[in-house]
């Protein structure tokens, strides 16, 4: 005779709570002139876990001075500030300034919230009111003389990386003897066939540039009239 107990299933497997994800920082580069910052800044962005650079307005950028770096960066362009600032928007990220403003925190204090794009002013006049406008907060990075009046674009950039990193928590790359270790970039062929995300719009954007190009070229050109009338 078939028991009547009834089958009792079993219990599923509790699933594994799901880890934090960690803040992330961008780097947001509008209104730098000089080259040579260009480079430091994208050397240092990438030796720091920055995930994107995001060029507001400038079609190309230099790479002077990136030792090598730059086959690693993650790089967007954006028209304006407004449309950098809805995209780090839509990625829950917020824009700060790195400016001595009256209303900006020390780097020291680490006065992050979530992920984070950092922008800097120009090399000469600073933030613009634009710029300004854009930001979230802002933080300074504290000096103990008086000898200069602020530091170098590059440079203070590259502190206040290194200082979301350190708050952020990333886990320190290996080194071998007195280096750290250099990984391969990814090929052209591999970015072709697998891009990212921030790959494939640039290649999109390029294309569209050369399209709009070619039209031009196409274009004839228009030929200048006159009334056919001659003075006397």
């Amino acid at each position: 005779m078939e028991s009547s107990e009834a089958l009792v299933p079993e219990a599923a497997a509790p699933s594994k709570p799901k880890e934090p994800k960690r803040p992330e920082s961008f780097l947001l580069i509008y209104n730098v002139s000089k080259k040579q910052n260009f480079g430091t800044l994208l050397r240092s962005a990438c030796a720091f876990g920055v995930s994107e650079v995001l060029v507001v307005g400038a079609k190309k950028i230099s790479t002077f001075g990136n030792q090598g770096t730059a086959a690693h960066a993650n790089v967007r362009h954006f028209d304006t500030l407004q449309a950098a600032k809805d995209d780090l928007r839509s990625r829950g990220a917020q824009i700060c300034g790195i400016e001595i403003d009256d209303t900006a925190q020390p780097v020291t204090s680490h006065p992050f919230g979530g992920s984070t794009a950092f922008m800097l002013g120009n090399e000469g006049e600073g933030m613009s009111t634009a710029q300004k406008e854009v930001c979230d907060s802002f933080v300074y990075i504290p000096q103990f003389t008086g000898a200069t009046a602020s530091l170098n674009v590059a440079i203070a950039g590259s502190i206040v990386l290194h200082h979301f990193a350190t708050w952020a928590g990333m886990q320190e790359h290996p080194r071998s003897g007195e280096k750290f270790v250099v990984e391969a970039p990814r090929g052209t062929l591999e970015k072709f066939q697998n891009p990212t995300e921030a790959e494939r719009e640039e290649m999109e954007r390029k294309r569209a540039e050369r399209a709009a190009k070619r039209r031009k070229e196409q274009e004839p050109e228009e030929a200048e009239t006159g009334d056919g009338d001659s003075e006397p």
